[in-house]
């Protein structure tokens, strides 16, 4: 292929890469760890910002939080501004792939891959966020590209060569942990292939870059004493035996049509390697194992030590998985390369827009929408016919504030943990449920995030039955509601299952007609009297199947109460059963619903479980509800249901199979 059809190439991959990027610029958000970020600039000098804006309030090196640091000091706090050097990063890393792919392999694989680093939403979304991620893959693909000359065309500008190296090793050092861990495997690569007239120069290159380090040194062993990411008490859990199938299928968009063109161009590589005969093996030897030790090493610290092991860590070395796949491909011309690289951008990009609806989704910010959908709401409705709560894992609340600031929002809603509700007392519960039962307006609404707890939701709809419309996005939901039913109105509902105690309900274990009661009963079903000798009542029990149709689907269960007593130890139950196998066992206790000195009145209890943050990949799956009445106390019990709330399906959707 001459020079002209190249350049032209790699430029069409390169523009396209920044429109991809570029899309709708000014409507780019900020996420949660980005505003988080931003806040943490605000500090009057280096010393503090070090120290608070980096060892004590984040686990990554200081490099990026320091960059943001001075550039919003420079330029301000305009998205598109800050984000303009990380989309710049991003496009950087898709010239640095083909440069890199065409010195290993050859020009056809380098414009593959760029392609595909260019048009995967793996690589877009991360270059439209100021996190240490599209700045630590440009730094490393920068700094093997530079490596590559020192080790294997020494006699090319060597010195030059060797300090762009040593320049962006150390930035990966600075940029993130993993960044790092990249850095050292690639250094340890070179040991094995530099010449040995040049061994002496590259050790020196090599303790270079730890001097360069040495700053930041007391920021690293202070983050390492402090436990990192993850742990028992944090946000990340352990990895699955199936991650890597999991992040396989995730940069792949979920998407047959994506893996198949993959899997073809791969064979088509792998064949014409087996005709002409496998001309780079050293090359896909070290892509292998830069992309496998990065991953290995999160995977079984993440199990044995602590969990660190996300799609983003793995984003350093994601271009060597590429090389890897598509590493065989022999040196097309013009005419048959075009096809491939059409059909790639093609079909990646319209995977990227329709499937995975990254425009949709990655720009409607999650802690955001609840907050513009409420302000909406109160100017559509008037603050004296409608109310609404907002829950969210925003503890500090200092990136709802920044929304409300830069939106000029309305402040009128409430936030649950103003409420009361997730306190360590046994009525966590009663505070919200005492509010909402002193409202008044025709219309409530409640807006969340996606660790949301959905016993907040069900205690609203038990005022506010009716569903006005629903909001999903990426990251939370949005439910307005009201107390009026609406004819031909949405459902919240998929599935419902009542035991009355007037007879066999389907689901339901058959009543004891001894401790059935009918004159005792909140609506028009019968009651049934639980006492010191009767511990068990009659369970619920369906297959999962049957009653949710959606991975993200809420499980909610409510029961009214007559207390004679005290209902301390008493517990709504949940467990969920493969083959006979317990999966999932939990419950609550009644008493965090019910103040202690409530008797002889009907009062409401509930529990839920979130079928999304349940590992539910099991065959035959029951579910079985049940009260245990436990600590032997006297009480009636009406109204036993059983619901399914249709899930957000897009509340994982940047992450996760839509």
């Amino acid at each position: 292929m001459d020079k002209k059809a190249r350049n032209i190439f790699l430029f069409s991959i390169l523009l396209l890469a920044a429109i991809l990027r570029l899309i709708h610029p000014f409507q780019i958000p900020f996420t949660y760890d980005e505003v988080t970020a931003l806040i943490r600039t605000h500090y009057s000098s280096l010393s503090e910002e070090i120290r608070q804006g980096v060892m004590l309030h984040d686990n990554h090196p200081a490099g990026v939080q320091l960059f943001i640091y001075y550039w919003t000091m420079l330029f301000g706090y305009t998205a598109i501004v800050v984000k303009l050097p990380f989309l710049a990063f991003g496009i950087l890393a898709v010239y640095f792939t083909y440069k890199v792919g065409n010195d290993w392999f050859n020009n056809t694989v380098g414009l593959v891959c760029a392609a595909y680093m260019a048009t995967l939403q793996y690589p877009i979304m991360y270059s439209q966020e100021i996190r240490p991620y599209v700045s630590g893959l440009f730094v490393a693909i920068a700094m093997v590209y530079y490596w590559n000359k020192v080790i294997f065309k020494p006699e090319a500008g060597f010195y030059k060569n060797a300090s762009l190296y040593v320049l962006f090793s150390a930035l990966c050092a600075y940029d993130h942990h993993f960044c790092l861990l990249f850095a050292v495997i690639v250094g340890i690569t070179g040991l094995f292939f530099i010449q040995k007239k040049h061994l002496l120069k590259y050790v020196i290159a090599g303790i270079s870059i730890f001097v360069l380090y040495i700053p930041h040194l007391h920021i690293f062993f202070y983050q390492l004493s402090q436990g990192g990411v993850g742990g028992p008490n944090g946000w990340l859990g352990a990895p699955r035996n199936t991650f890597i199938l999991e992040y396989i299928h995730y940069i792949f968009h979920f998407s047959r049509s994506v893996m198949l063109v993959a899997i073809t161009i791969c064979v088509f590589g792998i064949y014409s390697a087996f005709s002409k005969g496998f001309t780079h093996k050293k090359y896909l030897i070290i892509s292998l194992c830069w992309f496998l030790i990065p991953l290995l090493t999160g995977f079984f610290y993440s199990l044995y030590v602590n969990p660190v092991l996300q799609y983003s860590v793995l984003i350093f070395s994601f271009p060597f998985l590429l090389f890897f796949i598509f590493g065989c491909l022999p040196e097309l011309k013009a005419r048959e390369l075009i096809v491939f690289l059409s059909l790639v951008c093609f079909i990646n990009t319209f995977s990227l827009v329709n499937a995975r609806k990254h425009y949709q989704l990655f720009y409607k910010a999650a802690y955001e929408q609840p907050i513009l959908i409420n302000d909406s709401l109160v100017k559509a409705l008037g603050k004296e016919n409608y109310g609404c709560i907002i829950q969210s894992d925003d503890s500090d609340k200092n990136v709802s504030y920044y929304y409300i600031h830069k939106d000029h929002a309305d402040t009128s809603f409430y936030f649950t943990d103003n409420l009361g509700c997730f306190t360590t007392k046994p009525s966590n519960y009663c505070r919200i449920t005492d509010f909402i039962s002193q409202q008044n307006k025709t219309y409530f609404a409640f807006g969340c995030t996606a660790q949301f707890d959905p016993i907040v939701l069900s205690i609203i709809t038990h005022k506010y039955p009716y569903l006005v419309k629903k909001w999903d996005f990426a990251g939370g939901s949005f439910y307005l509601l009201t107390n009026k039913q609406i004819k031909d109105g949405a459902t919240l509902h998929s599935f419902e299952s009542v035991n009355g105690f007037d007879g066999r309900d389907t689901y339901w274990e058959k009543s004891n007609p001894v401790f059935v009661c009918d004159t005792l009963k909140f609506s028009v079903h019968n009651s049934y009297e639980m006492d010191a000798q009767h511990e068990w009542a009659p369970n619920f029990s369906c297959s999962l199947s049957n009653m949710s149709w959606g991975k993200n689907d809420i499980i909610e269960v409510s029961i009214k109460l007559y207390p004679m007593d005290t209902l301390k130890d008493v517990m709504l139950v949940s467990s969920l059963e493969s083959d006979g196998k317990a999966i999932d066992w939990r419950a609550i206790q009644v008493s965090s619903f019910i103040r202690d000195t409530v008797r002889k009145t009907w009062v409401t209890a509930y529990h839920t479980l979130k079928l999304q943050d349940l590992k539910i990949n099991y065959p035959n799956l029951i579910l079985k509800v049940y009260i245990w009445n436990k600590g032997k106390k006297q009480f009636y019990m009406n109204d036993f249901s059983v619901k399914t709330i249709k899930g957000n399906p897009v509340i994982y959707g940047l992450f996760e199979k839509i």
